[in-house]
């Protein structure tokens, strides 16, 4: 048992959650709770493979798991039993009927260099990346594409294949989003999936110069919550999975704190 411990590390409670998921067939000499710490150390601090901290199994291990639960879907899927039991716990159905979906430009690092654009409404080198959200702002779905995507027409590409393997998305009946949504996205929506795509325009709170409209708050919460983790501040990624699987972990992290 090591000595130092760290904010991001799993307790022993939200450990045996996630055991029940992970399966690994090889036998290993290192602990996979430590494996996965050092994940969420990374994530949460930012730090290179190769600087992880002598107190976690070698970097090459760790970095060889989350390669292999990127692969198969393991994140995803602990994220999707997270959800479902969060919001279970908040008496809530678990497919949700209502989404928000939001879009966040983030600049690249000398390392993003595959899929990597220019936002011309942003002023943004880099990626976008795609959040879809249900009411309490736990991460229903994403994806990572480069910054010249437009919202409305890559959302709509996207969502066949996200519905057709995400069952927490199989029964949204309604769609929050922002007016970039509101032409391609709504009409397929509509046409395609009988989804209703409402677009506020009514702004419920203002502070400032900022305005908070009913709904899209929420995932601008969680696009917040996800950039506090500073792996996330900029993509470092070279590879667009690899950026959409710190997304993901990110919403781990929070809710395996909540266990």
């Amino acid at each position: 048992m090591r000595i130092k411990q760290y904010s991001s590390d799993l307790s022993a409670k939200s450990w045996q959650f996630i055991k029940k998921i992970i399966h690994v067939q090889r036998s290993s000499k290192w602990n996979l709770q430590e494996i996965v710490n050092g994940i969420f150390y990374l994530t949460k601090n930012g730090c290179m493979w190769r600087d992880l901290p002598g107190e976690f199994p070698p970097w090459q291990t760790v970095y060889w798991y989350y390669c292999k639960w990127v692969k198969d879907g393991t994140w995803e899927n602990i994220n999707r039993s997270l959800v479902a039991e969060n919001r279970i716990w908040n008496d809530k159905n678990f497919q949700p009927t209502v989404a928000i979906i939001d879009s966040q430009s983030s600049k690249n690092s000398p390392t993003c260099t595959e899929n990597v654009g220019f936002d011309g409404g942003k002023f943004v080198k880099g990626r976008k990346r795609f959040y879809v959200t249900d009411s309490l702002g736990n991460l229903l779905d994403s994806f990572v594409v480069s910054a010249n995507s437009y919202d409305g027409t890559t959302a709509a590409k996207y969502w066949n294949t996200m519905c057709s393997n995400n069952e927490l998305l199989q029964n949204v009946k309604m769609i929050f989003a922002d007016g970039t949504f509101g032409g391609t996205f709504k009409k397929e929506m509509k046409d395609k999936y009988h989804i209703e795509v409402t677009i506020p325009t009514v702004p419920i709170a203002r502070k400032g110069n900022v305005e908070i409209h009913e709904k899209r708050w929420i995932v601008e919460r969680t696009i917040a919550w996800a950039l506090n983790n500073r792996r996330c501040a900029k993509d470092y990624e070279r590879k667009t999975k690899n950026a959409n699987a710190f997304i993901i972990i990110t919403n781990i992290r929070r809710l395996v704190m909540r266990i």
